[in-house]
C-alpha cells in the first residue's frame, strides 16, 4: 500500500457486501441490497483441533503480557469457530496459542449493529473492536465512537511501515484511526466470465488482452456488442460494477487531502467513465434487476457478472464443467494505471476501551497474517479448503490484486460521510443512468450538487 491511495478511493462494505441492483435506460428494474456472509450465524460448536496447523510466530512481540485476558469483539459474526466455521482463522490460532488470550463475541446483527455499538459506549461496556466499514471514516470518527490507533501501532516497525500510507488516508485531527491489517481476499470488485463460453464464441479472451496491456474501454465495449450481435435476450454485464468501472478513469466524487474533504462532482474523468456507462445503456447491454451469482452463468445469456470476489464461490460452483475466470475492469484508453476497487481489512479500536495491550497484540497479529509469506500461505491453504470451487490459481491471481503499484487502491470517501450519504446519495450518483433513474450523468450529477456540498459542509 504506497502513496498512490492518496486519493482515489471505494471500498466494499465491510463483512457485508452493499449491492445495487443493475437497470438500464429503457427497464425499470432498480434497487439495492445487502448481502450478508453465509457465515452469519448464532450457532455455536467446541473447538476441536485445526485441520491446518499454524506454526508459532517467533516474530509478534511476546513482551505483550495478556495471558488470560480478553479481547471483546462486537459484530455480526464470530470470530471464533462455529458449526458453518469450525476451524480457527490463522489470526485467532496466532493470537491465542502466542498470547494465551481469547475472544468474546459481543453477538449483534447486521442491521442493529450501529445502534448496539452506540448502546454499548454510552452505557459503560463498550467492545474493543468493531469491524472497519466505510461509515467508520469519517462519520462515527468524528461522532466520537472511536479512539485514535497512534499508541498501539509501531509505524516504525516495517510491518506497519508498509501500509503506513494507506493508514495516512484515514487521518483526522493529525491522529490515526485506521490500522490497515491489508486487502480481504473475498472484497475485490472484479468481472468473472465464463472463459469456456467465451472460446466457444469465438472472442478474445479479457483476461489474455489484461496481460497483454489491451484490456481497456474499446475493447470492453466491442466483445460486449459483439455478444449480444442485436439479440435483446444477451446482455453483456449486470451485478455490482458501475462505481468500480467509473474508478478506472482514476478519480472519485468525494476526495480528502488529510483536512478538507473536496466535491469532484465536476471531475472531466468521471464523466468520460459515465458516457460509457451512458452508452452501453443506449444499446440495451445492461441486465436489469438482482441477478443471484449461483444464476448468473447458468443460461449462457450474460458475458460479465461484476461483483466483488465473495461471489466466485456460487458462480464457479454454478457451472461446475466450465471455468470462471476473473479480470480487472477494462482501464482507460491510453492509460498505464488499473485502478481498482478493494476493501481494506481492518478493527476499530471502540471508545472506552482500556483495553490497549490485548488490542495491540490482535493488530500485531493481524497484520502479521497478511504480511508474512508462512502465514498468507496458511490462509490460503484455509481458503481453498473450505471453499473447493475456488481454484488455486484464481486465488492467486486475486492475491496479486494486492499489490499497490499495479493496483491502485480505488476508494470514495462519500460513502462514509453520512448514513444518506453512502445508502442513498453516492448509489443514485454512480449508479443512477444504470437504473434508468436519471437521462444522463450531467442530470444526476446537477441534482445532486447542492446535497453534496450540504453533506461535505459539516466537516470542513
Amino acid at each position: 500500500m504506497k502513496k498512490t491511495t492518496k486519493r482515489i478511493l471505494a471500498g466494499i462494505m465491510s463483512a457485508a457486501v452493499l449491492t445495487s441492483f443493475a437497470a438500464c435506460a429503457d427497464d425499470s428494474g432498480s434497487g439495492g441490497g445487502v448481502t450478508v456472509p453465509a457465515d452469519t450465524t448464532t450457532e455455536r460448536t467446541e473447538w476441536t483441533g485445526d485441520n491446518i496447523e499454524v506454526a508459532a510466530a517467533e516474530e509478534l512481540d511476546t513482551s505483550i503480557d495478556i495471558s488470560g485476558k480478553t479481547l471483546k469483539w462486537m459484530g455480526f459474526n464470530d470470530l471464533n469457530p462455529t458449526n458453518n466455521n469450525p476451524e480457527r482463522s490463522t489470526e485467532v490460532a496466532l493470537f491465542e496459542d502466542t498470547y494465551g488470550a481469547k475472544i468474546e463475541w459481543m453477538e449483534t446483527t447486521h442491521d442493529k449493529r450501529f445502534d448496539d455499538l452506540a448502546t454499548s459506549i454510552i452505557g459503560g461496556n463498550p467492545p474493543d473492536i468493531f469491524l472497519y466499514e466505510w461509515r467508520s471514516f469519517p462519520y462515527d470518527v468524528s461522532k466520537g465512537q472511536y479512539q485514535p490507533i497512534d499508541s498501539l501501532v509501531d509505524w516504525d516497525d516495517p510491518m506497519w511501515a508498509e501500509v503506513k500510507d494507506t493508514a495516512d488516508i484515514f487521518m483526522m485531527n493529525g491522529e490515526h484511526y485506521v490500522a490497515p491489517f491489508g486487502y480481504r481476499i473475498n472484497d475485490y470488485q472484479i468481472l468473472m466470465y465464463d472463459r469456456d463460453m467465451v472460446e466457444e464464441l469465438g472472442f478474445e479472451d479479457p483476461y489474455e488482452l489484461y496481460e497483454k496491456g489491451e484490456w481497456d474501454w474499446d475493447a470492453f465495449l466491442d466483445i460486449s456488442k459483439n455478444f449480444q450481435g442485436g439479440d435483446t435476450e444477451k446482455f453483456a454485464i449486470t451485478g455490482w460494477w458501475a462505481n468500480a468501472f467509473v474508478y478506472t478513469a482514476g478519480d472519485t466524487l468525494i476526495t480528502y487531502d488529510g483536512n478538507k474533504f473536496t466535491n469532484n462532482l465536476y471531475s472531466a474523468k468521471i464523466e468520460r467513465a459515465q458516457e460509457v456507462i451512458a452508452d452501453l445503456c443506449a444499446h440495451s447491454l445492461v441486465k436489469p434487476g438482482w441477478t443471484d451469482p449461483g444464476a448468473a452463468f447458468l443460461d449462457g445469456n450474460l458475458l460479465f457478472y461484476g461483483m466483488g470476489t465473495w461471489a466466485y464461490e456460487a458462480a464457479a460452483e454454478s457451472v461446475p464443467d466450465h471455468t470462471i475466470q476473473v479480470v480487472p475492469f477494462p482501464k482507460e484508453p491510453g492509460s498505464d494505471k488499473n485502478y481498482m476497487s478493494k476493501a481494506i481489512h481492518s478493527h476499530m479500536w471502540v471508545k472506552g476501551s482500556d483495553n490497549a495491550d490485548v488490542v495491540k497484540a490482535w493488530y500485531n497479529v493481524n497484520r502479521l497474517v497478511f504480511s508474512d509469506a508462512q502465514y498468507t500461505d496458511v490462509t490460503k491453504q484455509k481458503h481453498l479448503a473450505n471453499n473447493p470451487h475456488w481454484p488455486e490459481e484464481i486465488y492467486d491471481l486475486v492475491a496479486s490484486y494486492n499489490d499497490d503499484d499495479k493496483f491502485i487502491f480505488a476508494y470514495d470517501y462519500g460513502y462514509g460521510l453520512s448514513d444518506n450519504m453512502g445508502d442513498v446519495i453516492m448509489p443514485e450518483l454512480y449508479e443512477g443512468k444504470v437504473n434508468d433513474k436519471y437521462e444522463s450523468w450531467i442530470t444526476a450529477r446537477e441534482e445532486y450538487m447542492i446535497l453534496v456540498d450540504s453533506e461535505i459542509s459539516v466537516y470542513n
